[in-house]
């Protein structure tokens, strides 16, 4: 993959944009290189789909908020700020024993159905995010029958109703440069980082398309 093909020009538009866009200071970290790509990878024990790292290869996350730091920076994925790589590992590690316990799927499921499997915990799922309350949107490497490998979805402590953002992270930029345009962003505050503009009751989540 190098800095002309299609895919690594896809994400580079959408990922440009959507900082264009921001209603505050992205805060980037410096570009991953290949060597730290190459580690992640070996890490998880599974490759990362190549708009990821075509992503990872333009900023290496975002800086992230720690108290009493007062740097809070503008999130590029469902408003919370991406993770470096180191922070995707660390996470990722936490889940880790989960996905043996079967009694935490019961109530598991998939929006819409058939794209992610319905478990608590499933290890092809990579947090790009965390809320701080054990939550994430990530990439899920290893979908349900109707699903796609690199969708974008939601999953954590608190996330049963796992839901898909998008088919893939280039398509979650592009679908979300395209709800900036149209002016959605709500300014954060020091407590709050900036949101989506939707009805009384609805998620964020709900303005991208699964299939988009």
């Amino acid at each position: 993959m190098d800095e002309g093909d299609e895919t690594t020009v896809r994400v580079r538009t959408a990922f440009e944009r959507v900082v264009r866009l921001l209603p505050g200071d992205p805060l980037l970290n410096p570009p991953a290189t290949g060597e730290r790509l190459a580690a992640a990878e070996e890490h998880l024990g599974q490759r990362l789909p190549d708009d990821v790292r075509a992503l990872y290869r333009l900023a290496d996350g975002q800086v992230q908020y720690e108290h009493p730091d007062l740097l809070q920076a503008a999130g590029l994925v469902g408003g919370e700020p991406f993770l470096p790589l180191a922070r995707v590992l660390l996470h990722w590690d936490q889940w880790a024993g989960f996905e043996s316990d079967i009694s935490l799927d019961e109530f598991a499921s998939s929006t819409p159905e058939g794209f992610v499997r319905p478990r608590y915990s499933v290890r092809g799922w990579i947090p790009l995010t965390h809320d701080g309350g054990g939550n994430h949107v990530g990439v899920d490497l290893d979908p349900d029958e109707r699903g796609r490998v690199g969708q974008v979805i939601t999953f954590g402590r608190d996330d049963e109703a796992h839901r898909v953002l998008a088919p893939s992270i280039g398509s979650y930029l592009e679908q979300l440069a395209d709800l900036l345009d149209q002016g959605l962003a709500v300014p954060g505050d020091d407590d709050e980082p900036w949101s989506l503009r939707v009805p009384p009751g609805t998620s964020p989540h709900a303005l991208f398309r699964a299939e988009g």
